[in-house]
């Protein structure tokens, strides 16, 4: 899932300079593990939900461009993307009409999975620990710490999942990483860039990032 989630962020860097956000998100030093029993995964439930997807794409990691469409299939399977362009756009989504919003929506989900598959496989050694679950009737939080190996004095992150209950399963909304919110993070750097330039500004500047060559 941390693979799903560096990619995503360099979204953001696409969009300009590093933000504030981002230079905020700092390793962390390593821990030391403490022996405890590991709590049992309820099926189902959101840390479920979040460790199958992990295990969906793993086995696609060595060939990610063979695997390209299973991978972004996998990644809609996960992610809420109309909450998510929604809630990154803010206050300017109001007053915006039908085909603008559309235009915003499809270009963004375009740059994400376009950037997915272009880092995925650079992390493909991250390792994922389980730390918690908290459910509050249909939302939930699974913390997890990431490691970018085994060894002692590997680097930690905490990568948290904010998912809300759909049906019978779950899907993500938003993620933080150290305390620093995906969808707040996009939604500063939008406000900022229309605030400045407009908001043909922001489109043209998604659209020239997804022109790019990979």
């Amino acid at each position: 899932m941390f693979k799903l989630l560096s990619a995503m962020l360099v979204t953001t860097v696409a969009l300009g300079a590093a933000t504030q956000a981002e230079a905020q998100v700092k390793p962390k030093a390593s821990l030391q593990p403490v022996a405890q029993a590991a709590k049992p995964v309820l099926p189902n439930s959101p840390t479920a939900f979040v460790q199958g997807i992990d295990q969906k794409v793993k086995p696609m990691l060595a060939n990610t461009a063979q695997y390209k469409n299973k991978i972004l299939g996998i990644l809609n399977q996960m992610l809420d993307f109309p909450t998510l362009c929604k809630d990154s756009l803010g206050k300017h989504w109001e007053g915006k009409t039908d085909a603008q919003r559309k235009e915003f929506s499809d270009t963004l989900h375009a740059l994400i999975e376009k950037n997915v598959v272009k880092r995925l496989r650079d992390t493909r050694n991250h390792k994922v620990k389980y730390e918690s679950e908290e459910i509050k009737g249909n939302t939930a939080n699974v913390i997890t710490i990431v490691s970018d190996g085994d060894v002692p004095r590997a680097q930690q992150l905490e990568i948290a999942y904010k998912l809300q209950k759909r049906g019978k399963s779950w899907i993500v909304v938003d993620m933080l990483t150290d305390g620093v919110s995906l969808v707040s993070n996009y939604r500063s750097q939008f406000n900022k860039i229309i605030t400045q330039d407009g908001w043909d500004a922001v489109i043209k500047k998604m659209k020239d990032k997804l022109a790019e060559p990979d």
